[in-house]
């Protein structure tokens, strides 16, 4: 396979199932093992000396997540967006992970549509709170607060510090409500694994919860994919039943492709429910390929175009009236885990047509919460 350069931002958000078969279950196991033998290398061997490390780290608990602040014009509606979402990693021993996000997001605008102070509150919410039983390469076993494996974006292009666009794809609260979360059980893992292909899937049962901060809804479901190694290619479907109130189906399907003669990344989705069906299409791709000054490599362009389609009167924080909409974006990647986001979008309904803008900052950090201990 083709060795991807350091700075490449059109993967900060691979795929699961780029990695080996045992990290492919849950990102967060690697970065809590990564940590622990990190934190516990000495520096003799970190300058490659031939010394025996006489060091142990044992299993080092870890703060990451990201942070940001987004200026958004809607419509001509100005948001003051600033975001703290920091997530806690805590390893017990090699197969045990309990793992949680919470995101504070601050939602500011005049008291006059156009004219005015700022005023407003932060919102609170715990996206996961979740511990990961790691049974084999095979099965991951999860119980708690987790989020709904439905379609490309709930899981893996979500969080601030890794999506292209901050703008959520209409279709997002499809197979996703009622606040994007699960309470109760899942599992998922690899199914098979060969040296062309791997197929993962998950399979999670939601209970009705009405907590503040931890509202989800009566549900049932599962994702299933394919990653074709040779060509970075997968090709998935997700599926979720309702359960409660008028109990209704919804179905996505999706693709995710790096092609691996480029840097370019795309992605693209179809998402059908009760309420209406749409798509979205994205792609990305930064200029580090081009034969330009270093400083100018770091931009990254981002363009996608989306559709929705309503039935049965919409609703459900999905549009009531046919909605398209287009985006592109310009991302400046100060160093990998620092960046700016701007972006302009164009959303056309019928009769009401709208501009939107975006710029501002996100931060990506990770530390360990102490250091590694000697023997």
């Amino acid at each position: 396979m083709k060795r991807q350069p350091k700075f490449n931002p059109s993967r900060s958000a691979p795929s699961s199932q780029d990695q080996p078969c045992v990290l492919h279950v849950r990102p967060c196991f690697a970065i809590a093992i990564l940590l622990a033998h990190l934190a516990g290398m000495p520096t003799s061997l970190r300058a490659q000396s031939p010394q025996i490390n006489e060091s142990h780290a044992g299993y080092v608990p870890a703060i990451s997540g990201g942070m940001g602040y987004i200026h958004k014009i809607d419509g001509g509606v100005t948001t003051l967006e600033p975001q703290l979402d920091p997530v806690l990693l805590i390893p017990v021993g090699s197969h045990v992970l309990f793992e949680s996000r919470t995101d504070f997001t601050g939602v500011y605008q005049k008291e006059m549509p156009t004219s005015g102070d700022y005023t407003g509150k932060i919102f609170t919410d715990v996206a996961f709170a979740q511990v990961d039983w790691l049974a084999n390469s095979h099965v991951n076993a999860v119980a708690g607060r987790y989020l709904l494996p439905f379609g490309l974006y709930s899981e893996r292009l979500q969080p601030i510090w890794i999506k292209n666009l901050q703008d959520a794809p209409i279709t997002a609260s499809i197979g996703t409500r009622t606040s994007g979360s699960g309470d109760g059980f899942m599992l998922r893992g690899v199914a098979t694994q060969r040296p062309s292909y791997s197929i993962q899937y998950s399979a999670y049962f939601s209970v009705l919860s009405n907590i503040t901060q931890l509202q989800s809804a009566r549900a049932a479901g599962g994702d299933a994919s394919i990653f074709f190694n040779r060509h970075r290619l997968e090709i998935g479907t997700s599926y979720q039943r309702f359960l409660q109130d008028q109990q209704i189906n919804s179905v996505s399907t999706y693709l995710s492709w790096q092609p691996p003669s480029t840097a370019l990344d795309i992605k693209c989705e179809g998402d059908f429910s009760y309420n209406g069906q749409g798509y979205w299409l994205e792609a990305a791709y930064p200029f580090q390929s081009f034969r330009i000054p270093q400083l100018l490599q770091r931009f990254q362009v981002v363009g996608r175009w989306q559709g929705f389609f309503p039935s049965n009167g919409g609703g459900n924080s999905l549009p009531r009236v046919t909605t398209r909409e287009g985006d592109v974006g310009l991302n400046y990647y100060i160093r990998d885990d620092l960046r700016i986001v701007s972006s302009f979008g164009r959303t056309f309904r019928p009769q009401l047509d709208a501009n939107l803008w975006n710029v501002g900052l996100t931060y990506r950090f990770l530390f360990p919460m102490w250091p590694g201990r000697s023997k």
